[in-house]
């Protein structure tokens, strides 16, 4: 019997963290976390799972497209800023997230 030799290429220490926020393999809390320390892709990969249940709800909320995608927009934006004020101890990541969604709708 002939054992076969595989090659597997791993990320560098930097990209698994990076790959890991585009499998999503991260939980919504780690992924504002990390986006709290400035990483792009963990933001990006928030916006892929939460922009289109928050445009529902805002639409379902608002009656109107146009201002409820103008919250999501908000929204978004309040997040990265505020990303930092997570806390993980005080509830789920997709808990904080809607808090500020709903913000965004009531202004």
């Amino acid at each position: 019997m002939e054992a076969t030799l595989r090659l597997v290429c791993l990320p560098a220490a930097g990209e698994a963290a990076t790959m890991a926020a585009v499998h999503g393999e991260l939980t919504d809390g780690e992924l504002i976390e990390r986006s709290a320390a400035g990483d792009r892709d963990a933001f990006d990969e928030l916006y892929r799972r939460f922009a289109r249940a928050v445009l529902g709800l805002a639409l379902r909320r608002l009656g109107d497209r146009g201002r409820a995608e103008d919250v999501v927009q908000e929204a978004f934006a309040a997040i990265w800023r505020s990303a930092g004020s997570y806390r993980r101890e005080r509830g789920t990541g997709a808990a904080w997230l809607y808090a500020i969604v709903l913000n965004a709708i009531v202004d």
